[in-house]
Parts: C-alpha cells; structure tokens; sequence
C-alpha cells in the first residue's frame, strides 16, 4: 500500500458513503456531501499523477483506481435516479458498461493479465465526472437555490448525459474489440 493506493482507498470510501447523504439531507449537508465527492474526482486525477511522477504505479493501483471510479460512478448516477434528477434509461447503458468491463477485468486478473486503462476509458471517466457535476448543480440550483435555477442547466445536463452515453458505449465496445481474443479464450474454456 503506497501512498497512491491509500489516496484510491480514500476515494473508494468517499465513493461508497457520500452521495447518500444527497438524498434525505439539509442544505448544509447536501452541500458537504458535494464536497466530498468533488475531492474524490480530483484525488482520481492526484493519485494517477503522483503514482507516474515517482514511479509507484503498482498492479494493486490498476485495479483500485478503475474500481474506486466505477464506485463513484455507479453509485452517484443511481443516487441522482433515485431523486429523479436522471432517467434511469439514460444510465442503463452506462451501468452496463461498467460492470461488463469490471468483470472482465476480474476474469483477466484472475488468469494475471493486468489491463490498463485506455485513452477513451480516461476519456469516458472525465467526461462520467463532469456530468456528475452538471447533475448535482441542477439538482442544487433546482432544490436550493431556485434564484440560480435555469432551463440552460437542465438542457447542459441532458447534453451531457447524451455525450456521456456515446463515449460509455464506444469506450466499452473498443474494450471488447481490443481484448477479444482474451475474452473468446476464456468463453471457450467455461
């Protein structure tokens, strides 16, 4: 446990806890959990970063630091589903995705293949992260500060959630297209 993992181990706690706190508390509470989950998304950027520039990137680290993101994401999107600040259709597809290639990934760990992350998988999680910030500020600009609220923010929430949609699913086809012949070697062995 170098200090990137323990950074990605924060993160997975974060990821885990704070978005509950958006849904049944106050303003002061919902502003913290905010907080929160906005220092999750940036120690996502910090342990990559220090992990590269001193050289500790470790196996352990390329699987915590996709996983702790997957939490973030899943667990955030089903949260903002819950207070109807999304459709659930918008995010099926991405939850799909995620979990596919999650377990995918479990499968070729299993057999010590260690699969990095791609370009427009990195691509893909900014782009999750960003929308997850255009939710919660409508989802704040609507429930307490309506003076702030704007049908802008609600148009740049579903463009987001569209432009989001198409990066997920291209992302996790070119993740099955570049390790199809790991994926048919072992579907042909189960």
């Amino acid at each position: 446990m170098n200090f990137p993992n323990i950074i990605t181990s924060i993160r997975i706690v974060i990821a885990l806890i704070a978005p509950f706190f958006l849904i049944e508390g106050g303003l002061w509470v919902r502003i913290i959990a905010g907080f929160f989950i906005f220092i999750a998304v940036i120690t996502d950027w910090l342990d990559g970063w220090y992990a590269r520039k001193y050289n500790q990137i470790t196996k352990l680290g390329k699987i915590l630091d996709p996983l702790a993101d997957k939490i973030l994401i899943i667990i955030s999107f089903s949260v903002f589903v819950y207070m109807d600040v999304v459709s659930i259709w918008w995010i099926i597809p991405i939850f799909i995705r995620e979990i596919v290639v999650t377990a995918y990934r479990f499968v070729f760990l299993s057999r010590n293949i260690i699969v990095a992350a791609t370009n427009s998988g990195k691509l893909k999680t900014v782009i999750q992260m960003l929308t997850l910030g255009i939710a919660y500020i409508f989802f704040m600009t609507h429930r307490h500060f309506r003076e702030y609220y704007s049908e802008y923010i609600q148009f740049l929430l579903y463009l987001a959630l569209a432009i989001t949609l198409l990066i997920t699913v291209f992302s996790g086809v070119r993740f099955v297209i570049r390790n199809w012949r790991i994926i048919k070697q072992f579907h042909q062995i189960t």
